[in-house]
């Protein structure tokens, strides 16, 4: 269905003659406006790269304000449940989310962002205050209730051991630079002054670990980018050649090894506990939120949904 979703004619516009403040659909007694309901088909519109310029097949098109008119739909239930229930993100967590999406962008770009998706600062903040209230909501109506005995996870453990095996490691060095030619000044210095590989990573390393005198910890083969795997073939103490990549140019040294080899039940604990935990979530979420579809009196105008291009 996804990819007959290929081309839409505009909805922004008014040429349909349905005003913005018209009710589309109410969800126990509060009403969705056609103007919530076109900024959400919007956003589905941009999500599916659908092109507004040209005509879409009809039936995709249905598909696409359905699917908007459900997350308005959804969105407004989550809003009752989070105010019955005494759900309210303080200034200060809402501070920190708002911290962490704007981490990594320069001011410009950030601006930039918001013009390509064509929202307001306002709408924006919005969005991310209406996700950290259903982030809450959901973790106090549904996670909290979910758990995994330590019983179960060993008794996963013992059904599915051929999933957990570790494969060949090697616990490197780094060192990266910008250039071919500074990594070679460098390995000339490893040959003839004497100097500690984990010296020179602290002294010229661009990479993050560079501090740590390049420590990267262990790495597993099959993990890493192709260009990189031939550190595997390295010995202890085995330094390796110039390898480039887009991010500059690199040298290893490998000081320890690792054969491929069983996880214990320890090792695969935490890995467990993960996977059978998304997964009862998931159900109960998904168990959750067809009792709160099947409790709410939704009442959907269908013939303004069908006239809205």
């Amino acid at each position: 269905m996804l990819l007959l979703v290929a081309a839409c004619s505009s909805g922004t516009s008014s040429s349909d003659g349905i005003k913005e403040t018209v009710t589309i659909a109410k969800v126990n007694g509060e009403g969705i406006t056609v103007r919530e309901f076109r900024k959400s088909l919007e956003k589905l519109k941009r999500k599916y790269r659908v092109n507004t310029s040209e005509p879409v097949n009809s039936d995709s098109y249905l598909w696409l304000k359905t699917d908007a008119l459900n997350v308005e739909i959804q969105n407004t239930l989550f809003r009752q449940e989070a105010e019955k229930n005494g759900i309210s993100p303080s200034p200060e967590e809402f501070d920190d989310v708002i911290m962490e999406a704007k981490n990594g962008y320069e001011e410009s770009a950030f601006k930039k962002f918001l013009e390509v998706d064509n929202i307001s600062l306002e709408e924006w903040e919005n969005g991310l205050k209406n996700n950290l209230l259903i982030k809450q909501l959901i973790d106090q109506s549904v996670n909290s209730k979910v758990s995994v005995s330590e019983d179960e996870l060993r008794k996963y453990f013992e059904a599915h051991e051929e999933e957990f095996h570790k494969g060949k490691q090697v616990k490197a060095l780094h060192i990266m630079v910008e250039t071919e030619e500074e990594a070679l000044g460098i390995k000339k210095q490893l040959d003839a002054d004497g100097k500690t590989f984990s010296d020179l990573a602290r002294e010229f390393s661009l990479a993050p670990e560079g501090t740590d005198g390049g420590d990267l910890g262990y790495l597993e083969e099959g993990h890493m980018p192709a260009e990189l795997e031939e550190i595997f073939k390295l010995k202890v103490n085995e330094i390796s050649n110039i390898i480039r990549t887009p991010y500059g140019s690199h040298i290893f040294k490998v000081v320890d090894k690792n054969k491929d080899r069983k996880m214990s039940f320890e090792e695969s604990k935490k890995i467990i506990h993960e996977k059978l935990i998304r997964e009862r979530q998931d159900k109960a979420f998904h168990e959750w939120l067809s009792e709160l579809k099947e409790k709410a009196n939704i009442e959907i105008e269908h013939e303004v949904l069908a006239k809205i291009s």
